[in-house]
């Protein structure tokens, strides 16, 4: 194989792996970056705080998660009336009063590669780190427009987390919803399983 016809072969292999690489570029930028929608401290729990209970995960394994609201729904997601209000800026707790969240992302952009979250859980009790949470992102802009990824997470240390990309389609004010502990149930009260919301402003 001659030189010049080695090298266009290479050329072509990086092209094809650049375009399939979903990794976000933390670098990229746009005009006016969106971010966490500024609002009242979250106040919901006050001095409530409900302790959690790993022996409770699977207490009703076999019913549907989430099924205490309504059970024909085959996960939380589609039962959206057991969900708590969705919270302004960057950190507050979760709808059961069970994990302080902490988030930080890069550049919140429409497109452009995705969003990466930083998520930080900690556990309302003790303050002690909320860790292999398995979390995942639900983010849509209505009920008939969903991100279109949500990405993946990763562990980078106790209770912390990064998740994505997340692509935002649409600018607008988005919900972004973390969930933790997605593979148990959410009966009964002591689950590890929680979720909480927050809004996104998409430029």
């Amino acid at each position: 194989m001659s030189k010049v016809v080695s090298m266009a072969v290479v050329t072509l292999i990086a092209i094809a792996c650049s375009s399939n690489n979903t990794t976000p570029d933390a670098s990229v930028t746009c005009a006016s970056p969106g971010g966490p929608a500024a609002g009242p401290t979250d106040a919901h729990c006050g001095a409530t705080v409900q302790l959690t209970s790993q022996a409770s995960c699977h207490v009703d394994a076999g019913a549907p998660v989430d099924s205490g609201v309504l059970d024909a729904a085959p996960t939380d997601a589609a039962a959206p009336s057991q969900f708590g209000v969705t919270l302004n800026n960057a950190e507050g707790d979760d709808d059961d009063c069970k994990y302080h969240v902490k988030w930080t992302a890069t550049a919140v952009c429409q497109g452009k590669g995705g969003v990466t979250f930083t998520v930080t859980t900690t556990k309302k009790n003790d303050k002690s780190t909320a860790a292999a949470a398995k979390p995942y992102i639900e983010a849509f802009l209505s009920d008939t427009h969903p991100a279109a990824s949500a990405g993946n997470a990763t562990e980078t240390s106790p209770g912390v987390y990064t998740i994505g990309p997340v692509v935002f389609d649409a600018s607008g004010k988005w919900t972004v919803r973390f969930h933790f502990y997605g593979d148990c149930g959410d009966d009964p009260a002591d689950s590890p399983h929680g979720h909480a919301a927050f809004f996104v402003q998409v430029p």
